[in-house]
């Protein structure tokens, strides 16, 4: 490697990119994927700690450059807010605050107080979903008052901004039952209904638009081919949410228990569909990043923390639809997954901490097409 390609240390907070904390959504989600499965998985539990502390950890190394940036190198952090493809990255940092909380809400239990663990869920819930939303109306108005972008500048990493915003209640439904009964309750009830809404229309109106970019237009280069992914991710989510909003949604407007016996059972089917897409676009990222790949070798960036995270979220809808409906096809499907999922991660860490080792992780891609 051409060591002059290597930036030098000073200038790593400078070419700092947003999308870091894809890696701690991706560490994280391990720990709720692995959750589902622990009466099935060998080690789960012990697993599931090891991803917790390593998220956590990692969330505290990145959150110090990703800080500094914006009080140290203002005018790069605009260029990348106004960059079409480096902008949408940015709300991975309090995505991952609430990808963190749902780990902890999993087995934080073990080793904190019941009340300081739900004290700091609350906190993680509240940062997260304000900078969501901040980031999702910034980006998205930003992109409406820039009439030079170009269609071969969309990815499906355009998803990132509005539909981050469906994670908003998969913490929040929990946190709602907790403090049920309570002003908080109600805050994280209702907020996570609006959040819902939020996100399910914009999934629908992003993904059309990229979609039809996929179509009429050539796919976007090789180093970028993980952002078909994210795709999986939109659906999978909505099949957790779909699943668990029976309960306090019966809870908070006190509805008879044939009301909530309802709900239950138009979920199951509801969420199986959701997650049939899921599965589809699973299927299809595959097959075209294998195609991309046999044409031009995808290098190795950042980006590729973008095939974690969607699969590590389809792992989870598996679980929770396999528990709402525990038909072995589901098992046996989302035990293939975590499995694809745990070597996925691997590799990518591995190539992260070899690529962090020798710099070239830092330097930044040559910009796209405004």
């Amino acid at each position: 490697m051409n060591s002059t390609s290597i930036p030098p240390k000073t200038s790593i907070v400078k070419t700092f990119a947003p999308g870091w904390f894809a890696s701690v959504m991706g560490t994280a989600v391990i720990v709720v994927a692995l959750f589902v499965f622990q009466s099935v998985f060998p080690f789960a539990k012990a697993l599931g700690t090891f991803f917790l502390f390593a998220s956590i950890f990692l969330f505290l190394v990145l959150i110090v450059p990703w800080t500094l940036r914006w009080f140290m190198y203002p005018a790069d952090v605009r260029h990348d807010l106004n960059h079409p493809v480096s902008a949408a990255f940015f709300p991975t940092m309090p995505i991952s605050m609430l990808i963190v909380g749902i780990a902890l809400e999993k087995v934080g239990a073990g080793f904190l107080p019941e009340d300081l663990l739900w004290t700091i869920l609350q906190i993680l819930w509240v940062i997260g979903s304000a900078g969501i939303l901040i980031f999702a109306l910034t980006i998205l108005n930003t992109f409406f008052h820039k009439s030079e972008v170009q269609w071969e500048t969309s990815t499906l990493g355009w998803l990132i901004p509005p539909v981050s915003t469906l994670l908003v209640p998969v913490l929040g439904i929990s946190l709602s039952i907790h403090f049920q009964g309570t002003t908080w309750g109600a805050v994280n009830l209702i907020t996570s209904l609006i959040f819902t809404g939020f996100g399910s229309l914009l999934f629908i109106f992003v993904m059309s638009l990229v979609f039809i970019r996929y179509i009429f237009h050539p796919i976007p280069p090789a180093h970028l081919a993980p952002t078909m992914w994210v795709g999986i991710a939109p659906t999978s989510i909505l099949t957790i949410v779909v699943l668990k909003f029976a309960e306090p949604l019966a809870l908070f407007f006190q509805a008879a228990p044939e009301i909530e016996q309802t709900l239950n059972f138009l979920s199951k089917p509801l969420a199986v569909m959701l997650w049939g897409f899921a599965l589809f676009w699973l299927l299809l990222a595959l097959i075209v990043t294998l195609g991309v790949h046999q044409k031009s070798s995808i290098p190795f960036a950042l980006s590729w923390w973008a095939f974690v995270f969607p699969v590590g979220a389809f792992v989870v809808s598996t679980g929770v639809l396999f528990q709402a409906i525990p038909l072995a096809f589901f098992q046996w499907i989302g035990l293939s997954a975590l499995t694809f999922l745990l070597i996925l991660w691997l590799v990518v860490a591995a190539n992260t901490l070899i690529g962090v080792w020798r710099g070239s992780i830092f330097v930044p891609h040559a910009p796209a097409k405004r």
